[in-house]
């Protein structure tokens, strides 16, 4: 479940370490177990390439109380974190319960019209004077980078 990733590093963890050991009732262990899995091997190579690409961002300073998130599910919650970096705001967000919801954020310092991508999702959404919505399934990531047209 790659969100897992982006909950710990939305709240601080500095990198991301797998349990990757497999634990059978007839007293087996299989140690690389998570590498064995073709799906999950393919699922954490994934979220490595995207944190990757990213880390010139994540490794930025966190832009404090830069955002607020008010999600229409009470019972859901969406958690964000801003960064900024080579002219461009990044929101990383998740929902962090099972269940669907939408999210109305407003960042902190953006005036006027952007565009926000959102990142491996080829989609894009409109934000304006700091303020967009998107919807999120349970446990669902979306990482956005917001900039000027």
């Amino acid at each position: 479940m790659p969100q897992l990733a982006w909950m710990s590093l939305i709240h601080g963890s500095r990198g991301i370490v797998y349990f990757v050991h497999q634990f059978e009732s007839a007293g087996a262990f299989i140690d690389a177990a998570l590498l064995a899995d073709k799906e999950m091997s393919e699922a954490v190579a994934k979220i490595n390439h995207q944190i990757l690409e990213l880390a010139t961002v994540l490794n930025t300073a966190t832009v404090g109380e830069g955002s607020t998130v008010a999600s229409s599910n009470s019972k859901v919650p969406v958690d964000a974190m801003i960064k900024q970096q080579g002219g461009a705001t990044y929101v990383f967000a998740v929902a962090m319960r099972d269940g669907g919801t939408k999210a109305d954020f407003t960042v902190k310092g953006l005036a006027g019209k952007a565009r926000a991508e959102v990142l491996g999702e080829g989609r894009q959404i409109d934000v304006a004077d700091g303020k967009f919505s998107d919807d999120f399934k349970g446990y669902e990531a979306h990482l956005y980078k917001i900039s000027k047209p």
